[in-house]
């Protein structure tokens, strides 16, 4: 591989990093795909971490219904 020229972001660090990702990425899904053999199995694990993860950093996402609601309520409130 050649060697870097220095720079943080040069091409060939930017690729080595993205292939790092990939593959760590890659290994997990293996092993959950190991660990768990049916594809519904897979799904509710997915969705589950997804929901530690949204309330764990407190972004949950709003309500559909409340979006157009307060968007409406705003229109309103223009006119």
């Amino acid at each position: 591989m050649a060697q870097s020229d220095g720079r943080a972001g040069s091409r060939d660090e930017m690729l080595c990093l993205v292939a790092g990702v990939a593959d760590v990425v890659a290994e997990g899904l293996r092993g959950l795909t190991r660990r768990m053999p049916g594809p519904a199995e897979v799904r509710q694990e997915l969705r589950a971490r997804g929901e530690l993860a949204l309330r764990r950093n407190g972004q949950t996402p709003e309500a559909h219904l409340e979006v157009l609601a307060r968007q409406a309520a705003a229109r309103l409130g223009d006119g």
